[in-house]
């Protein structure tokens, strides 16, 4: 089974060459059972080790308003590929150990796969935990007959082949050259996206379930289904509450403006709401018709049927307000 590793060597070296007293170490939720022992080792290099507590939604949530409050002197974030080029901030990207055996079974798992389905061309793609694997991929694959492209994206968060959430530009320059795109990696809302930015197949090569699956069209057509019903409904709302994240990396102010003014022009009411953390909860009695989400594309995407207020993103928003057209529909990415 894949071992994920966290290196916390040059953070150590980063805390003591600042001469840190105070640090704010930033965990995700599946890494909290490391609390105490991350802890422990960051504490020979920084004199008080703040673990923040609150939940992690990526690179773009950093506790920068945290860092003034507790006057720390960095901040360490694990997880997560770099967002800030700050001097104070210093990223621990975490990594899956895959023995060699197990790479060479997945490697065949898609083999397999791929002759069943006569693909002789793919491009490679994983998230940060994975992404290190991808040319051991390329390189098996070129050895048994099928081509794979690694591609560079445009968002300067994402390394060679890698994907984030709210950016898919890695295949773009290999798209014309394939016929189907290969994600290296656990859960589907990597790849779920990669289906709608491509239009191509995805295949899904799971290193923890041992899996190889494709996320088909008929998932794409539910979902979509789902979201031209949430539009429907929209469509009949007199008022919409604009949300804007204050999170660094996801902070779209002048989106959010331009979205009011868009819905006002329409005879329709608009009002703007300011949140950190964005959840269903907090919209508990507030009376809107329809919510438009500016932050994380993922609350729309993944959560959308968890609210009891509809949400919509801001294409949506358009195309309810007849400013786009159904087939201008996309996942609202930020392109960072």
């Amino acid at each position: 089974m894949p071992e994920l590793i966290v290196d916390l060597s040059e953070a150590k070296e980063f805390l003591k060459e600042k001469g840190c007293r105070t640090v704010i170490v930033q965990i995700p939720e599946g890494l909290k059972d490391r609390t105490t022992r991350i802890s422990d080792e960051l504490s020979g290099s920084c004199e008080n080790v703040f673990i923040k507590m609150d939940p992690c939604y990526g690179a773009c949530d950093l506790p920068l308003h945290d860092k003034n409050v507790l006057n720390a002197d960095a901040i360490v974030h694990i997880g997560h590929s770099a967002m800030h080029r700050h001097k104070d901030i210093f990223y621990v990207p975490c990594q899956y150990r895959i023995s060699g055996e197990e790479m060479e079974e997945n490697i065949a798992r898609l083999l397999r796969e791929l002759q069943k389905r006569k693909i002789t061309a793919v491009s490679l793609v994983a998230n940060a935990q994975y992404g290190t694997y991808l040319p051991q991929i390329k390189k098996s694959l070129f050895e048994n007959g099928v081509q794979s492209f690694i591609g560079h994206g445009t968002s300067r968060l994402a390394g060679e082949g890698q994907i984030i959430g709210c950016n898919y530009t890695v295949v773009e320059s290999v798209l014309p050259n394939v016929q189907a795109s290969v994600y290296f990696g656990d859960g589907y809302f990597h790849p779920l996206g990669l289906v709608f930015s491509t239009d191509k197949p995805v295949l899904v090569l799971n290193p923890l379930h041992k899996t190889v699956e494709e996320i088909s069209e008929k998932t794409k057509d539910r979902f979509m289904r789902k979201r031209y019903l949430a539009i429907a409904k929209a469509s009949e709302a007199k008022n919409f509450g604009i949300i804007v994240s204050i999170k660094s990396g996801q902070r779209q102010k002048e989106k959010a403006l331009e979205l009011k003014k868009a819905i006002e022009r329409h005879g329709k009411k608009a009002y703007l709401l300011e949140m950190d953390l964005v959840a269903e909860g907090y919209m508990t009695g507030t009376g809107f018709d329809c919510l438009v989400n500016t932050a994380c594309n993922r609350i729309v995407l993944d959560d959308a049927e968890n609210w009891k207020t509809l949400i919509i993103n801001p294409t949506e928003c358009l195309i309810v307000l007849g400013e786009k057209k159904f087939e201008e529909w996309k996942p609202d990415e930020f392109l960072h």
